[in-house]
C-alpha cells in the first residue's frame, strides 16, 4: 500500500461535496434489497440507516394551518417576509407536502416553514421546541439529534435540548453520508463532539460520517432548480448538488428524513413538488424603509413571481428591484441602490478558485475564454435574478470552510485558514501520494 504522507483536514461543512463526487464514480456497498430503481448509488445505506434509526418516543406534531393563503406575510427581524402562490391558495389536507409519509411523524412542512423562509432557524426551532417539550418531530432521534442514539435516550427537557443542540443552536439538520468503497483516502476522526462519527452503529465503523447543515428554502425554486421532467439535471439543489432533481430529492428526503419503508407514489411526488415550485417568498416590508414592492421599488414576492424566464443566469444585472430609489430622499433607500448597484457592476479579480477558474465543460472554458484570472462582478456568481444562487452547477471550493491555508491544489492559490468551531467534528482524509492529480508534491495540510 503506498506511503500515506499527504494529509488533509477539513470541518465538515464541506465534505458532503467531496464525498458526493467520489460516491458517484463507485459505491460497493450490498445494499440490494434497497436498491430501488432510480435511486441515487450513494443512498442506499443512508436509507438503511435511517431505518434502523429510533423513531421519537412521544411525537407531538404542531399546529398545519388548514390552508396557505396565495400571498400571506410572516414577520422576522428586520419586518416581514412574503410568500406568494400565482397558482392560487393551497388547501394543505391531503396534499403531499403537509401528509406524513413516513414512519416518523414528519411531514416536509416539519422543517420547511414560512416565517423561516420554507426552511429552518434556530428561532423557529426553539419556538418548537418550546411549545411541544422538544417532542416534536423535527427533533426525531435519525437526524434532528445530533446522533440517533442521544435522542433516543434523551429524557428530560435539559437532555433533549443537548442532544439536539445543533438545531438549536444553529438550526442544523444531521446529514450522514457513505464513504465510497473506492475512496481515495483514508479517514481518521480528529474530533468527535457528539460521539457520532465513531459510533459502531452510525459512524466511522459502520462506513458513515455525519455532518450538520442548514435546512435549505423549498422556495423560489424555479429560480435556482431548474423545474423540468425527471430525470433531467436541475442544477445544485442540494449544498453538494447530491440530487439530480426536484423529483429524486422529495422521494429521498421522504424515505431518509421521514424514515417511510416505502417511497412515495409518483403522484405524491409530483404533489409535493409542484407545491413547493409554486411558492415565492421575499422580503416584502422593512422597518427603516417601508414597502419594498411599492413602486418604483419592485421588490416582494409578487413581482419575483412575474420575472422569467426562470432558471437563466443573469451575470450582468442579477438584481434590477430597486433601480427606481436612484434618487431617493429616504437614506435607507439610497444605500440599498447603491448597494444594488455595487452588486451589479463593481469589477474585481477571482484567481486561484478551483471549480472557477478552471471549469471546463465540453472542452470549453465555463467562466472565462482561457482558464486563469477571471474579471468578475458579485452577479457573476450570483446569478439566478433577483434571488442570488447560483443557476450554474458545479462545486467551487471557495476555502471557507477547509482550514487548508496550505492548499494549492489545481488553481486553488489561497484558501481561508479558520478555526473549527470545537461543536464540528474534525476529520483528516490522509491520501496516497499520487492519488489525487492536483497534488505532486508531498504536503501536509
Amino acid at each position: 500500500m503506498p506511503r500515506l504522507s499527504l494529509r488533509i483536514v477539513f470541518t465538515l461543512i464541506i465534505l458532503g461535496a467531496a464525498l458526493f463526487f467520489t460516491t458517484r464514480i463507485g459505491l460497493g456497498f450490498a445494499y440490494a434489497q434497497l436498491n430501488l430503481p432510480g435511486l441515487p448509488v450513494w443512498f442506499p445505506p443512508v436509507w438503511q440507516q435511517a431505518l434502523n434509526s429510533p423513531r421519537p418516543a412521544k411525537p407531538t406534531p404542531g399546529k398545519t394551518p388548514s390552508v396557505i393563503p396565495q400571498h400571506f406575510e410572516e414577520p422576522d427581524g428586520s419586518g416581514m417576509v412574503g410568500t406568494y402562490q400565482p397558482k392560487g391558495s393551497t388547501l394543505t389536507a391531503g396534499n403531499a407536502f403537509f401528509t406524513s409519509l413516513g414512519s416518523n411523524g414528519r411531514t416536509c412542512f416539519t422543517c420547511h416553514q414560512p416565517q423561516s423562509g420554507w426552511a429552518m432557524n434556530p428561532s423557529s426551532a426553539m419556538a418548537i421546541f418550546a411549545a411541544t417539550n422538544g417532542n416534536d418531530p423535527l427533533f426525531a432521534p435519525v437526524d434532528g439529534a445530533n446522533c440517533p442514539d442521544l435522542g433516543a435516550n434523551a429524557q428530560s427537557l435539559s437532555q433533549k435540548a443537548m442532544a439536539s443542540s445543533e438545531l438549536l443552536m444553529k438550526g442544523n439538520i444531521r446529514i450522514f453520508l457513505p464513504v465510497p468503497s473506492n475512496a481515495q483516502y483514508k479517514i481518521r476522526i480528529l474530533r468527535d463532539p457528539y460521539g457520532c462519527e465513531k459510533s459502531a452503529e452510525y459512524g466511522l465503523p459502520a462506513g458513515i460520517i455525519s455532518m450538520y447543515r442548514r435546512v435549505l428554502n423549498a422556495t423560489n425554486l424555479t429560480r435556482n432548480a431548474v423545474a423540468v421532467p425527471s430525470p433531467a439535471p436541475q442544477g445544485d439543489i442540494m449544498w453538494d448538488g447530491r440530487e439530480p432533481t426536484l423529483e429524486s430529492q422529495f422521494r429521498d428526503a421522504t424515505l431518509g428524513h421521514a424514515q417511510a419503508s416505502t417511497p412515495p407514489s409518483n403522484a405524491e411526488i409530483d404533489q409535493g413538488v409542484d407545491f413547493e415550485t409554486g411558492l415565492f417568498t421575499a422580503q416584502e416590508f422593512d422597518r427603516k424603509v417601508g414597502s419594498l414592492s411599492t413602486l418604483p421599488a419592485a421588490g416582494g414576492p409578487i413581482n419575483l413571481s412575474l420575472l422569467g424566464p426562470p432558471n437563466v443566469p443573469e451575470p450582468s444585472a442579477v438584481f434590477t428591484q430597486y433601480q427606481g430609489w436612484v434618487a431617493s430622499a429616504n437614506a435607507s433607500r439610497a444605500s440599498i441602490n447603491r448597494g444594488e448597484t455595487i452588486f451589479n457592476s463593481k469589477l474585481f479579480i477571482v484567481n486561484g478558485v478551483a471549480g472557477f477558474n478552471d471549469a471546463i465543460s465540453n472542452g470549453v472554458p465555463l467562466f472565462g475564454s482561457v482558464p486563469g484570472p477571471l474579471t468578475v462582478t458579485c452577479s457573476t456568481c450570483h446569478n439566478s435574478i433577483d434571488v442570488g444562487s447560483d443557476t450554474i452547477g458545479g462545486p467551487r471550493h471557495l476555502g471557507i470552510g477547509d482550514n487548508s491555508s496550505a492548499d494549492k491544489s489545481g488553481f486553488q492559490s489561497t484558501a481561508t485558514a479558520l478555526p473549527p468551531t470545537p461543536d464540528q467534528p474534525l476529520l483528516a482524509f490522509d491520501c496516497p501520494v499520487g492519488s489525487i492529480p492536483y497534488f505532486s508534491d508531498q504536503v501536509t495540510i
